[in-house]
């Protein structure tokens, strides 16, 4: 199984090599779609434990984290991470676009950047008040062994930004959602 998912990891690697970009998979449709009957990969990074590290030490953000979700695509556990990012003009200077994010891919272990490419980011990903991620991981009940935090998104709530969380009982595999001002 290692060896089937280290190996998945190296095909998304090196298809990124070779094309850039452009290979940020799809996201699935839903939540844990095509999780293989768990929830809970070996040697994950859990979100309460990278959060608050990951926007000043990672090359995967370009700022503040606005969303992100536990996937299993090509036989690999990834974490698809959104964030606000810096917009450049065609002379390199940053350019005034609150619009502006960026799109990661990045291995669940070791949260080694795969892919990434810029994306438009929502209203609610666009708001700065309310809970951070970090702040909302914590007061979404995270904890070893169970839940795990499987996606958090910003979601406009009665006008006011919030955190939509899906946490996943490890052992049962059950998802539940909370919404996180």
């Amino acid at each position: 199984m290692r060896r089937r998912a280290s190996a998945g990891l190296l095909v998304v690697a090196a298809a990124v090599t070779l094309t850039g970009c452009a290979t940020v998979p799809d996201a699935p449709d839903a939540v844990g779609q095509d999780y293989p009957g768990t929830c809970m990969p070996a040697e994950l990074s859990w979100p309460t434990d990278f959060l608050e590290s990951l926007p000043g030490e990672s090359p995967v953000l370009g700022g503040s984290v606005v969303g992100l979700r536990l996937e299993y695509i090509d036989s690999s556990w990834i974490w698809r991470i959104r964030s606000v990012d810096n917009a450049r003009d065609a002379f390199g200077e940053q350019a005034e676009d609150p619009s502006h994010g960026k799109e990661s891919i990045v291995d669940v272990r070791t949260l080694e950047p795969l892919a990434s490419h810029e994306v438009e980011l929502t209203e609610a990903e666009r708001q700065t008040s309310g809970a951070g991620a970090y702040e909302a991981a914590q007061l979404s009940g995270e904890v070893w062994p169970s839940p795990l935090i499987i996606e958090m998104v910003r979601v406009m709530n009665g006008g006011a930004p919030a955190w939509r969380i899906t946490t996943c009982d490890t052992e049962t595999n059950e998802q539940s959602v909370m919404t996180i001002t």
